[in-house]
C-alpha cells in the first residue's frame, strides 16, 4: 500500500477573511479596525493583507521587507502591533512593549490613527532593510548595547 493511500484525505481549507477577524467584535472596534485598514492601504498601497485566525489578527506584508504590521482587534479598542517595532524612531512616544522585537501601539480613537506620528511610523516599518537577517542581527546590537550599560 503506497504512504498516500494510508492518509486521510485532508479537508479543503477554510478561507478566513479580515472581517470574519472583526465580525464578533463591538461596532466601535470594528469602525477603528476598518480605519486602520484603509489607512495602512494608502499609506503603503502595495502591502497584501491577510487574516490570521490563530493570531486573531490582521497582518501586513511589504514585497521587499515582508511581514511588517498587524491590526488586533481587542474588547475596547485595537492595537497595530509592528514586528521590529523596537528597530523604530518614536519621537511621538506612540509605541508600547517591552518585548525584543515587537512594540504596538493601542488605538482608541479615530484621531490616533490619523496623527502624523501613527503615519510616520508605518512608512518607517516597510523602509527597514530588506533582508530579515538584517534586522535581527540589528536587533541584536540594541540588545548587546542595553547589556553592556
Amino acid at each position: 500500500m503506497r504512504q498516500s493511500e494510508t492518509m486521510l484525505p485532508r479537508k479543503p481549507a477554510l478561507s478566513i477573511q479580515p472581517e470574519d477577524i472583526l465580525a464578533g467584535h463591538q461596532p466601535a472596534v470594528q469602525k477603528l479596525a476598518e480605519e486602520l485598514r484603509t489607512l495602512i492601504h494608502k499609506m503603503v498601497p502595495e502591502a497584501v493583507e491577510k487574516a490570521y485566525p490563530h493570531w486573531h489578527g490582521i497582518g501586513y506584508s511589504h514585497p521587499a521587507v515582508g511581514y511588517y504590521c498587524a491590526i488586533f482587534p481587542h474588547d475596547e479598542f485595537v492595537k497595530l502591533g509592528f514586528e521590529f517595532g523596537v528597530l523604530l524612531a518614536d519621537p511621538g512616544d506612540l509605541l508600547e512593549g517591552e518585548g525584543k522585537q515587537v512594540r504596538y501601539v493601542t488605538i482608541r480613537n479615530r484621531r490616533q490613527i490619523h496623527s502624523r506620528a501613527l503615519k510616520n511610523l508605518l512608512l518607517a516599518a516597510v523602509s527597514l532593510p530588506e533582508k530579515r537577517e538584517v534586522r535581527l542581527s540589528m536587533i541584536q546590537g540594541i540588545q548587546q548595547a542595553a547589556f553592556e550599560k
